[in-house]
């Protein structure tokens, strides 16, 4: 028939879990600056980042939701699946900012808490919780982690985080010089570990990292000059890190 279409799905989810364990098992043993500065930020999450963390449980817990939305971000970015890596971060983020939301306005924990006591609880948490507002405090005293922030989050629905025609045809070729007259349309999901949507994946991890940690720390009520130069310096070194893979009009 003319109008049929056939679909092809080889491999399974076993040929995919291979192929993306050997990306990532690559790229953890290579010297690839994106995989460096990614472990650098792991490191201040773990064992930095807590440290100025004001005792309140529940941001502190919407900020530890947030790292390991990161973590799972990276794993999906070291898979070489870049359009999985966006849905991830945006999240993370979302997680980091409504926890310094909850750190300005304490009152709003019990907003969030009771998200589903009722339709009228419902309601007043989506309200009280939009990423505009609780991302809003960083602009005064730090615009460049809040241009950060505001980008990446608005980017991420370009590149994975909503099927729109970019983020879902930036992954689809078309060969349309078939000996059988018809055309083959192909939606790769998988990259090697140097293709350009690999590298692609794995900056955005770092972007996302620099713009979720500096919402956690730049939450806290009392920020010291070493918290301050800590930023400063894994910021030099994301920028240091994807100055190879940037354009030279970038």
């Amino acid at each position: 028939m003319a109008d049929s279409m056939r679909v092809l799905s080889g491999g399974g989810i076993d040929i995919y879990m291979a192929a993306s364990d050997e990306t990532a098992a690559e790229l953890l043993v290579s010297n690839d600056p994106l995989v460096t500065a990614l472990r650098v930020y792991d490191t201040y999450f773990r064992e930095e980042l807590w440290k100025g963390c004001p005792v309140s449980p529940l941001p502190a817990l919407m900020f530890t939701n947030a790292y390991q939305l990161f973590l799972a971000g990276v794993r999906m970015a070291l898979s070489g699946h870049p359009a999985a890596v966006f849905p991830v971060l945006r999240t993370a983020l979302e997680s980091a900012a409504y926890g310094g939301l909850m750190l300005h306005t304490p009152e709003l924990q019990g907003v969030w808490t009771d998200r589903h006591a009722g339709e009228a609880e419902r309601k007043a948490c989506l309200g009280a919780f939009t990423f505009k507002k609780a991302i809003q405090p960083l602009e005064a005293h730090a615009p460049q982690i809040h241009a950060l922030a505001v980008s990446a989050y608005e980017a991420s629905i370009d590149f994975g985080a909503h099927p729109n025609v970019k983020g879902v045809f930036s992954h689809v070729t078309m060969d349309d010089h078939r000996d059988d007259g018809l055309m083959a349309v192909n939606h790769t999901s998988l990259y090697g570990a140097t293709h350009k949507e690999t590298i692609r994946g794995l900056g955005a991890c770092l972007d996302f990292g620099l713009a979720i940690i500096g919402a956690i720390i730049l939450s806290f009520p009392d920020l010291s000059d070493e918290q301050v130069a800590a930023l400063d310096r894994l910021i030099a070194l994301k920028d240091a890190a994807v100055a190879p893979y940037s354009s030279p009009s970038e």
